[in-house]
């Protein structure tokens, strides 16, 4: 998830964040990015619940999504098909 601002984000100073994994960087083009991993039964209540969190964790406005699920996230980190299982998705 990106957010319109460029201001830096202490997640451990940021209550909104503290059930979610947060990972806080810079995207490519200079916005914050928040990532967190959310519960969810579907893709798309991912993204409306992670859109919330973001927005309110940072007090800016949400400008990119990037939802998947916790399969396809292991996958993209190198792990093999099948090894998780838990029905969550990333966002």
């Amino acid at each position: 998830m990106e957010v319109a601002t460029r201001k830096p984000l202490d997640v451990a100073q940021v209550s909104e964040l503290s059930d979610y994994q947060p990972v806080v960087g810079t995207s490519p083009r200079g916005w914050l990015e928040v990532r967190i991993s959310v519960t969810s039964t579907s893709l798309a209540q991912a993204c409306t619940t992670a859109l919330a969190v973001a927005s309110a964790a940072t007090g800016a406005e949400a400008i990119a999504c990037e939802v998947m699920t916790e399969r396809e996230s292991s996958d993209r980190r190198g792990f093999l098909p099948g090894q998780r299982t838990a029905p969550a998705a990333w966002a």
